[in-house]
C-alpha cells in the first residue's frame, strides 16, 4: 500500500471540506464530517487544521492559490503589459467558470461564513486590491477594463446565488463579448 504524503492528505481534507459544504453549508460543516469524507482520522485533520475556522481559512486560501495559479498560467499566454494582464485575467476567469469546481451551495455557504468570520476575506481582499492596481495601469481604459472584470464577478455571483437564468448560448455570448472587449482594450496597450 502506498502512503499518501501530508500534502496529499491536506488536499483531500480541503476537497472534502468543499464537498461537505456543498451538501450542508459551511456553517453546518463539522470536523468529523470532513475527516470522514477525506478518509482521515479526526486527529489527522487536526494535524493540518487545528480548528474549524482554520479549516475554512484553508479552503479560502486553497481557492485563492488556485485562482492565482490559473492567472499565472494565463499570463504566460499574453503579452507582458497591462492589456495582456486584462486578457489573462479574462482567460483565467473563463477557465474557472468552465471548470465549476464546486456547486452554488458551497460558494453561498463560504460567503455566509465570511460574513461571520471577516478574517476569511483577508486574502481575497488583498488579491482584489492588487488586481485593481494592475488595471489602473491601463490609464484612461481603467474604467472599461474594470467593468469587464466586474461583469465576471456578476456572472460568478449570479451562478453562486442561482439568480441568472441564462441559456448556455446566452452565457457563451456574454463571455465571448467580454473576451472581445478585453482584446480590444489590450490592443490599445501593445507596449
Amino acid at each position: 500500500m502506498v502512503r499518501k504524503s501530508r500534502s496529499d492528505a491536506r488536499e483531500r481534507i480541503l476537497d472534502a471540506a468543499l464537498a461537505v459544504a456543498d451538501r450542508v453549508g459551511a456553517a453546518h460543516l463539522t470536523l468529523d464530517a470532513v475527516a470522514s469524507e477525506a478518509g482521515v482520522s479526526k486527529g489527522g485533520l487536526l494535524y493540518h487544521f487545528a480548528s474549524k475556522d482554520l479549516l475554512l481559512k484553508g479552503v479560502v486560501e486553497h481557492h485563492m492559490d488556485q485562482h492565482r495559479s490559473d492567472l499565472e498560467i494565463a499570463e504566460a499566454m499574453f503579452p507582458p503589459h497591462p492589456g495582456g494582464y486584462l486578457q489573462a485575467f479574462v482567460h483565467a476567469q473563463r477557465q474557472g467558470m468552465e471548470a465549476k469546481l464546486h456547486g452554488p451551495q458551497a460558494t453561498q455557504s463560504f460567503i455566509a461564513a465570511a460574513v461571520n468570520t471577516p478574517e476569511l476575506m483577508e486574502s481575497p481582499r488583498r488579491y482584489a486590491q492588487t488586481h485593481v492596481e494592475r488595471l489602473r495601469k491601463l490609464g484612461p481604459d481603467f474604467v472599461d477594463a474594470l467593468l469587464v472584470t466586474l461583469a465576471f464577478d456578476g456572472l460568478f455571483f449570479g451562478d453562486a446565488f442561482e439568480m441568472l437564468d441564462l441559456s448556455a448560448s446566452e452565457r457563451q455570448a456574454v463571455i465571448d463579448a467580454l473576451q472581445a472587449r478585453a482584446a480590444d482594450l489590450a490592443a490599445r496597450h501593445t507596449a
